[in-house]
């Protein structure tokens, strides 16, 4: 069975036209203006079964960022950046108001929202979310909805996940889930810390599973209390026999539909920490009928982030097999581009990861090629599938699940002469992925300190891109991990052990896009000669040549000349001993030194 399928998710305008009718037909009954239709499930998830993806069933839009606010008479739809085209593209625009923009958003916002009193399902908002919204017109009220409207006009809705839970191996966990509980612990200073975001729990009691198509987390939440067993809110019947006894000794399982009583009885008297950026507000609540909420930053998230040793070695592990299979690929690529489709290039890449042991893909992969490669996140299927031409550029964004490590790569190549001002902007885009490979930053130092670095050379030449530089990923878990980014928000520390994406890129609309993007591994780096503060640096894990024939040499210092001579050697020296002759050949003449290609 193949990791992705190309169904086409567009649904046709009138449909949604009678689903938001029909739904604004519940309003007066419940009391409301109108109704917010979130992206984010009940354990606040980025990816989302298909019996969560209300707002796809609302607008028709499948991408991973988004909301709408649906009102009597009118409808906004928000989202950011990377999903501008695609919204456009499938979101009608007479029904909803399409925003991207922050500042547009909250504009209509303020001038529709005032005075009204707006519906909201408080298991799917944290409260964070909704103290921000509640900011957003003056007298707007909130109202707190027991069942969720969109549900109740859902006659077809899947039923939820029930694929099995299976234990996460010590050896390429590193750390057994009672050290990892005391890990928490003593982080504690209150009686006990509610986690409410499954990869967090999945990471924690070293459990992975399948509710989240190519994301092997578990859906589930825990409760921490300073001593005894804690407990898991996780449905039984995916917990086989096995690893019920596994962690039966620390843990005890209390199936979903019992979460907010059980969480109420637990907190009872206790002061419990939680995070009310990432916990429901209905949580939030449950915990304060009895308890006291003392407001703090997940503990799991720097845990789960800095890798230890074994991670590590599983990562290390994961990008070597996921080398050999790219580069298996874009040999291919390189002599049948021309007159094959963007749905061939997904099937061809998936056949050479099965064949190094991938047992997913990480994401759904993104192969834009001409005008469909300027879609930050566009994903291909039967009705947008193009046939490339001689000359298309062809963006291939992919990564692989791996029994010990996750994967995310970005390679730009041509089918034949872009042009020369592709490839001028390739090289600014290349230039900026140098930027922050070899930056050396003090301890402390931000993700947003480092994000301009991979965007200097675009702005020299007044361009931009309006993605992140970078995000965390997960070992064998979300390919999207918090809490450390590269980019204009990102406020967290970078700290050893920390694997991070370095993509930056170049689109534009109806003609290419340009990403090229590395995982990076933050390490200590050595303090130079008369240096006197900690320094760190990063070390590249992908295994990936990237196309020379690209680049406009003259536009590279001697410094980024070097990093890329050196990089290639490195995979040239990585993986020519996995490859056939020909592939060889093929790997040779795409890293030899730029120098020797003029």
């Amino acid at each position: 069975m193949p990791f992705q399928t190309f169904d086409p998710p567009s649904v046709a305008a009138d449909a949604l036209a009678d689903r938001v009718a029909r739904l604004r037909h519940l309003f007066d009954a419940l009391g409301v203006d109108g109704f917010v239709v979130p992206h984010e499930d009940a354990y606040q998830s980025e990816y989302l079964p298909a019996s969560e993806e209300r707002l796809a069933y609302m607008t028709g839009f499948t991408g991973s960022a988004g909301r709408a606010i649906i009102l009597k008479e009118t409808a906004l739809f928000i989202t950011d950046g990377r999903y501008t085209i695609q919204a456009d593209a499938q979101v009608p625009g007479d029904i909803f108001t399409r925003v991207s923009d922050a500042k547009a958003a909250e504009t209509w916002m303020k001038a529709h929202l005032a005075g009204l009193s707006l519906g909201i399902d408080p298991k799917l908002h944290s409260r964070a979310d909704l103290e921000a919204l509640q900011k957003r017109a003056k007298d707007l009220t909130l109202v707190h909805l027991e069942s969720n409207p969109v549900d109740e006009i859902w006659t077809d809705r899947p039923a939820p996940p029930r694929g099995k839970v299976r234990l996460h191996p010590i050896e390429i966990a590193g750390e057994s889930a009672e050290a990892k509980i005391a890990a928490v612990r003593e982080t504690m200073t209150g009686d006990a810390v509610f986690v409410a975001e499954s990869d967090a729990v999945s990471w924690l009691l070293n459990w992975r599973g399948s509710d989240i198509a190519h994301t092997p987390l578990v859906l589930s939440r825990v409760f921490i209390p300073r001593e005894g067993k804690i407990t898991v809110f996780v449905d039984p019947e995916k917990v086989p026999d096995a690893v019920m006894d596994a962690v039966a000794p620390f843990a005890t399982i209390v199936p979903p539909e019992a979460f907010l009583a059980t969480l109420a009885a637990l907190s009872e008297g206790l002061t419990v920490e939680a995070d009310v950026a990432r916990s429901s507000d209905a949580a939030l609540a449950a915990i304060e009928a009895g308890g006291r909420l003392s407001a703090v930053t997940d503990p799991t998230l720097r845990l789960k982030a800095v890798k230890n040793p074994a991670e590590l070695a599983g990562m290390r592990a994961a990008h070597q097999r996921d080398g050999v299979a790219l580069t298996r690929f874009l040999a291919w690529l390189d002599e049948n581009a021309v007159g094959r489709s963007e749905i061939d290039l997904v099937e061809k890449l998936e056949a050479f990861r099965r064949e190094v042991g991938a047992v997913d893909i990480s994401f759904d992969t993104i192969a834009g090629s001409g005008p469909n490669s300027a879609i930050v996140h566009y994903r291909v299927d039967r009705s947008t599938n193009r046939t490339i031409e001689a000359g298309d550029p062809v963006l291939i964004d992919s990564g692989a699940q791996y029994p010990d490590g996750t994967t995310d790569v970005t390679r730009t190549i041509a089918a034949g002469d872009p042009g020369e001002v592709f490839r001028i902007q390739f090289t600014r885009v290349l230039k900026g992925m140098i930027a922050v490979s070899l930056a050396r930053f003090p301890e402390g130092t931000m993700g947003s300190e480092l994000d301009p670095l991979a965007r200097i050379a675009l702005w020299r030449a007044g361009h931009d891109f309006k993605h992140g530089t970078g995000h965390g990923v997960g070992a064998h878990l979300s390919v999207h991990e918090g809490p450390q980014s590269i980019s204009k928000r990102g406020r967290v520390a970078l700290e050893p052990g920390m694997v991070i994406s370095n993509e930056p890129g170049d689109y534009h609309t109806g003609a290419y896009g340009i990403r090229i993007e590395n995982l990076v591994l933050v390490r200590e780096a050595t303090v130079p000669p008369g240096g006197v503060i900690a320094m760190h640096r990063f070390e590249t894990l992908t295994l990936a040549p990237i196309d020379t024939r690209l680049i406009v040499p003259n536009i590279l210092t001697p410094d980024e000349l070097g990093w890329l001579d050196c990089y290639h050697a490195r995979v040239r020296g990585a993986l020519s001993g996995d490859l056939d002759a020909k592939e060889r050949d093929w790997l040779e003449a795409r890293t030899r030194p730029v120098a020797a290609i003029l």
